[in-house]
């Protein structure tokens, strides 16, 4: 009789199982500790976004604030922005993959405009502080130490065509925003200031792009599956308070296109 009862509850328990099917990546920001099967492309992944502050000294920038340029002339910011791209992570001890974000864009090739998928890594920088997610983010259990990248964006980007950016984006077509300019492309940089007293407004640009790193002065090792913020301060006084503004367009432009070392990484948050 014994026997019979534990055969039927056997069979019972068989019969009651379900097999528990979900995200088993534990990079992924929904990771199921219990799944016993992997489900198909239903994992999502932790985002890394960078929050970018311009600062003078120990203060944010003021437009319409007076400043010392590197040659002692007194201007006032009306605008300042700049692109960063193929943004990504270092680690002491491995390589890791870019974040990602796909964005569908049109390239000119020639007179045509050819569709593809690119990964939006990039930003814009503006006078007033900005956020921007970079993308998601695959970094296993690995230490964290640096922010690489360009400023400026880099080829991959230099003809894509603005209308076809989506709506929002860093490369959309709207107002202040970096567009082609005289066939050039995307800038790097564009700089608009005033010199006081009674100046007219100025506007200065850049091309090309330029590596960085920032490093984070010590490595930092997330948990896995949670969205990472990355502070960076823009140094202007170290930029355009080594510049003299009342130089020619082309003098200004080319001390901003070969200063880099104005960003500074200040903190890695986990969100």
């Amino acid at each position: 009789m014994r026997l019979l009862c534990v055969a039927f509850l056997a069979l019972l328990l068989t019969a009651c199982y379900e097999e528990r099917i979900g995200c088993t990546d534990p990079d992924s920001a929904n990771y199921d500790l219990q799944a016993d099967a992997a489900c198909p492309d239903c994992c999502t992944y932790p985002a890394l976004s960078v929050r970018l502050t311009p600062v003078w000294g120990a203060d944010n920038v003021v437009v319409g604030q007076s400043y010392a340029d590197g040659a002692g002339n007194t201007f006032q910011l009306v605008r300042f922005r700049y692109y960063l791209g193929d943004l990504g992570l270092l680690s002491p001890t491995a390589q890791l993959p870019l974040p990602n974000r796909p964005v569908n864009l049109g390239l000119l090739e020639g007179v045509d405009t050819v569709t593809v998928t690119l990964n939006g890594n990039y930003l814009l920088a503006s006078l007033a502080p900005t956020t921007t997610n970079v993308g998601t983010l695959r970094t296993g259990t690995e230490a964290l130490d640096g922010l690489y990248g360009t400023y400026g964006l880099p080829g991959q980007y230099r003809t894509v065509v603005p209308a076809t950016a989506p709506t929002g984006d860093a490369l959309r077509t709207q107002p202040g925003r970096l567009n082609f300019r005289d066939g050039q492309g995307y800038v790097q940089t564009r700089l608009e200031y005033t010199l006081v007293p009674g100046g007219d407004t100025l506007s200065v640009s850049s091309y090309g792009s330029r590596p960085f790193i920032l490093d984070f002065g010590q490595a930092v090792t997330p948990a896995q599956g949670f969205n990472l913020r990355l502070d960076v301060e823009a140094r202007l006084d170290l930029l355009l308070g080594n510049i003299n503004l009342a130089a020619d367009s082309a003098a200004v432009a080319e001390a901003l296109d070969q200063e880099v070392d104005f960003l500074f990484a200040t903190g890695l948050v986990q969100q």
